[in-house]
């Protein structure tokens, strides 16, 4: 009992020397309390920061929103006088298209002229093809001699009735140049071209007598031709007058 009641009573003396949860609670309770303050400090202070790295971004990006759009306004300004520009040009393009246009027209309109010009200047003129050419000839007195001998009733007018006389192209050897005959008097041109058609003289000599044509006369009737000589087979009346084919009276084309 005695031994007991020692061991009881040593507890007792040795029970200040073990502190109780409750005590240990309370010691760690300020220390916690301090660590807490300053992680709490410390991500304020992290917060703050990034906050104003959020704020300098932001601006700049405000920065640079307002740059691009003054960008874009100025873009739209170019944009719209481009446009405006290129409006411009259109009007100017359709109003030199329409220039063009009459130009054209106009120029078809001479050229239509000038030809008629040319195929009027012409129907004074007949050419003759397979006469003969000889060495330091006189062309004038040649022709003269062989409408002296086609119509002889007008030999004390030929002078007067034949104007100029000459050759057109190249010399080449064993093949005479064509000559071209200009009248004073388109009666007297018109005369001969119908008494040299069935001339036994020019049949004799190896001489015809032709139109002279301009070149757009002779392509239009190049084109014709194959109906003017179809029709003829065929046994009807088909010729030609200036650039335009006839049958039976009726104007062809080569279409």
């Amino acid at each position: 009992m005695e031994a007991q009641s020692a061991q009881t009573d040593k507890r007792r003396d040795s029970s200040h020397l073990t502190p109780t949860k409750s005590n240990a609670l309370k010691k760690l309770r300020p220390h916690d309390e301090d660590i807490t303050n300053a992680t709490l400090l410390q991500a304020i202070t992290s917060l703050t920061a990034r906050f104003d790295s959020q704020d300098e971004k932001l601006e700049e990006m405000a920065n640079q929103m307002r740059r691009n759009s003054v960008m874009i306004a100025e873009i739209s300004k170019a944009v719209e006088f481009n446009a405006a520009e290129i409006k411009d040009c259109k009007e100017k393009c359709l109003e030199t298209s329409k220039s063009l246009l009459g130009l054209t027209s106009s120029h078809k309109d001479l050229a239509s002229r000038t030809s008629e010009l040319e195929r009027y200047k012409r129907r004074w003129n007949l050419p003759i093809n397979g006469m003969k050419e000889k060495p330091e000839e006189d062309p004038h007195r040649e022709v003269i001699g062989l409408f002296a001998e086609i119509a002889p009733h007008l030999v004390q007018k030929l002078d007067d009735i034949v104007d100029t006389v000459h050759r057109i192209g190249k010399k080449e050897p064993g093949k005479p140049r064509q000559m071209i005959v200009q009248f004073a008097m388109r009666k007297y041109r018109d005369e001969f071209w119908q008494s040299t058609k069935n001339s036994s003289v020019c049949r004799d000599r190896g001489v015809r007598f032709a139109e002279d044509l301009t070149k757009e006369d002779r392509l239009a009737r190049a084109a014709l031709w194959p109906l003017i000589d179809q029709a003829r087979k065929a046994g009807k009346k088909a010729y030609f007058r200036g650039p335009f084919g006839y049958i039976e009276g009726k104007r062809i084309d080569s279409t």
